[in-house]
Formats: C-alpha cells, structure tokens, sequence
C-alpha cells in the first residue's frame, strides 16, 4: 500500500495525465475538424483529410483506452 505522500504524489500525477490527455485529444480533434472544413480541392485532398482524419480517430481511441486502463489501475490502489 501507498503512504500519505507517496498516494497523493500518485495522485498529482495521474491528474495532470487526465489534464494533457483532454487538451490532446481537443487539439486532435479540432485539427480534424479545420482540415476538413479546409478542404474544397479534388478528391485526392479530400481522401488525404478523409485519412488524417481515420488516423486521429485511432489515435484518440487509444488515448482513451489508455486512461481508462490507467484509471481502472489506480482504483486498484484505493482498495
């Protein structure tokens, strides 16, 4: 088990992990977002964006999936 200090350093950290993850996953997200308002060219842009896109999906999928794992760990602490 963790002491007074040591749970409460775990705790600082874990925080500011769910903080970076949030202003990620809005930067990712509002990237989509104006590359594909940006686009008004041929196709292959659009499937360059449509790309881009399918690809900060993923890696916001697996950000979640990561703290949500971190999350479920952490409980486990608390037991």
């Amino acid at each position: 088990m963790l002491d007074d200090a040591e749970w409460e350093r775990l705790s600082t950290l874990y925080n500011g992990w769910i903080d970076d993850v949030a202003d990620v996953l809005q930067g990712l997200a509002t990237a989509a977002q104006d590359a594909e308002r940006s686009v008004e060219g041929p196709p292959i842009a659009r499937a360059v964006v449509a790309d881009l896109r399918t690809r900060i999906e993923a890696a916001i999928g697996e950000l979640i999936d990561r703290t949500n794992t971190l999350t479920v760990e952490m409980a486990k602490f608390q037991a």
